[in-house]
């Protein structure tokens, strides 16, 4: 058993020496888009809960949720064959319709009540910015990469929602029928451990695959672009008995 731990740390010990996959001065930059929107669905499900409804007045109809998956764009210089060190920008939205129907008074015309509606347009969207330190594993070929990263940074979410209403008491005046409010909601540390998978066609372009957590997302795939990349020559070195 000792000698198939030194013939295993000798054979790392080796790949380790002619790993060809990265090489000092690297520039990469993955463009990549996730699956699934993990608070896509936790929206859904809050927006239909009995909680969620009973803010409103009357019988409460909820559209589709619609949304851009996580999406990010990571991009990594290599200070060697092992490391390289990044930035990260992420991001996703997703955005709803709300209409609550109820029977109000018409101001304009005394004691008569009429059908009216409101209808509350909402938009969330969160933003993350980070570094990100990659630990890369020797591979013999150029074109395969396979890796750890650690994304970490900050995260900012926002919320928008524009609301509208066939209810003129719902306004100071008859004339305004719309309103509209910015907010930005707590925000939080950005965490994003994945391991990934990169295959490149030509030296710099390819194919990018990663697995782990990212703002939501378990599975990532997209494009990755190679710069400055430099192709090592090594010979081979032969065995003298």
């Amino acid at each position: 058993m000792k000698n198939v731990y030194i013939v295993f740390a000798l054979l790392l010990f080796t790949l380790c020496g002619n790993s060809q996959s990265v090489s000092k001065g690297d520039i990469a930059l993955n463009v990549n888009i996730g699956a699934p929107h993990l608070f896509k669905g936790i929206t859904k499900l809050a927006a239909n809960s009995s909680v969620f409804k009973s803010n409103f007045d009357g019988i409460v109809e909820i559209s589709s949720i619609k949304g851009t998956n996580p999406i990010a764009i990571k991009g990594e210089y290599a200070f060697d064959k092992l490391f390289t060190l990044g930035l990260n920008y992420s991001f996703w939205s997703l955005s709803f319709d709300v209409e609550d129907h109820y029977n109000a008074q018409n101001v304009s015309f005394g004691p008569i009540y009429e059908d009216s509606v409101d209808i509350y347009k909402i938009h969330i969207s969160s933003t993350s910015y980070g570094i990100r330190p990659v630990f890369h594993f020797p591979l013999e070929s150029p074109k395969n990469d396979i890796y750890i990263g650690l994304g970490l940074g900050i995260t900012k979410n926002n919320l928008n929602i524009n609301f509208s209403s066939t209810d003129a008491g719902r306004f100071t005046t008859i004339f305004r029928r719309e309103l509209e409010v910015d907010l930005s909601l707590p925000g939080g540390i950005y965490f994003a451990p994945s391991i990934g998978y990169r295959h490149y066609f030509v030296p710099g372009f390819g194919l990018n695959f990663e697995l782990g957590y990212e703002k939501g997302a378990i599975i990532q795939g997209g494009l990755v672009f190679r710069f400055n990349h430099k192709k090592e020559i090594r010979e081979t070195q032969k065995a003298k008995f």
